[in-house]
């Protein structure tokens, strides 16, 4: 035996201790494995709940430029299309969902917002169509002639008109639903 071991009766006077096997320092808290010695990494910050105030203003402003972008696109183009409609509702339901959160609210807000936006574009479509056929300016339309335009509308209003409004009604809903859970 050399002279550092410890024999059977205990480690010698006046040698240096040595630490028992498998001890070597201070270990620190028990968590996870690799998590450091104060149990690892900070928790997550919580996740961001939106605006719903902010959201639906947000949805008020994407309705007036689709709305006016249908016009425009339908009037120039002179065609009616479910798309245009379906891009205003999605226009909307992104900005709703997007910036207002996960409110359960929100969804209900941007179908409302889909629907008068897509009447809107459909109204905005027949005053540039009266503005170029009486060769006035689309204000002078909207001031003057605002309940022919309605009426006009209203009577235009078909089958594919109320498809137009229930699958932008549909695509709303969703998308804000889904953009706010992602």
């Amino acid at each position: 035996m050399s002279n550092n071991a410890p024999g059977p009766w205990g480690p010698q006077p006046g040698q240096p201790q040595q630490p028992p096997p498998g001890q070597w320092g201070q270990q620190g808290a028990p968590g996870p494995f690799g998590s450091g010695p104060y149990g690892g990494p900070p928790p997550q910050p919580p996740r961001r709940q939106g605006n719903p105030g902010l959201g639906i203003v947000a949805g008020v402003a994407a309705m007036l430029v689709g709305a006016g972008v249908y016009g425009f696109v339908v009037k120039s183009l002179e065609i009616q299309s479910t798309w245009f409609g379906v891009g205003v509702a999605a226009l909307i339901g992104f900005a709703v969902g997007r910036i207002g959160g996960r409110n359960p609210a929100l969804p209900i807000v941007a179908v409302g917002l889909a629907l008068v936006g897509i009447a809107l574009g459909q109204m905005t479509a027949i005053v540039l169509e009266a503005a170029d056929q009486l060769d006035v300016s689309a204000i002078e339309v909207v001031t003057d002639w605002s309940d022919e335009v309605f009426r006009s509308w209203k009577e235009s209003m078909g089958f594919f008109d109320v498809l137009v409004l229930i699958f932008g009604g549909v695509a709303a809903f969703a998308i804000t639903k889904n953009v706010a859970e992602s």
